[in-house]
């Protein structure tokens, strides 16, 4: 996967992420937000990637290692918090925008190696599961 590939798959994890909370129930709305708001909005329908749930939890687990909090803040405010500012967040962090933007390469590559790992784990495990046997409550 090329650096404009990788990118697009972080823009389509954003995404993903952005639209999954379209499977839980609406929550009731209150008077105020039905005024405001009374067609309530079109949810917007995201792309269900059967791989984006592991790259989700790939990025999860890596930042929540304390060698990786560096390349994650640069992630995070890359991809979630937008990207205006970089050279205010690189200076902040006392980094070149270069190495920034390395670290933010860094952090996805390793998260899609991460994610492709916990997906052959889960595939090698449900291989290993007895379909037929009742399953246990």
């Amino acid at each position: 996967m090329n650096d404009k590939e990788l990118h697009q798959y972080c823009l389509e994890w954003v995404e993903w992420c952005r639209t999954r909370k379209y499977y839980a129930p609406p929550v009731k709305r209150n008077i105020l937000d039905r005024m405001r708001n009374p067609g309530g909005g079109i949810e917007p329908s995201g792309r269900n990637d059967p791989d984006m749930q592991f790259f989700n939890m790939a990025i999860h687990t890596l930042a929540d290692m304390e060698e990786h909090k560096e390349q994650f803040a640069c992630f995070h405010f890359c991809y979630i918090e937008g990207r205006r500012g970089v050279k205010r967040e690189a200076e902040r962090l006392k980094i070149s925008r270069r190495t920034y933007y390395n670290y933010v390469g860094q952090f996805a590559r390793r998260a899609i190696s991460m994610s492709r790992s916990l997906k052959t784990v889960q595939v090698a495990m449900l291989e290993g599961v007895d379909r037929s046997a009742p399953a246990i409550d």
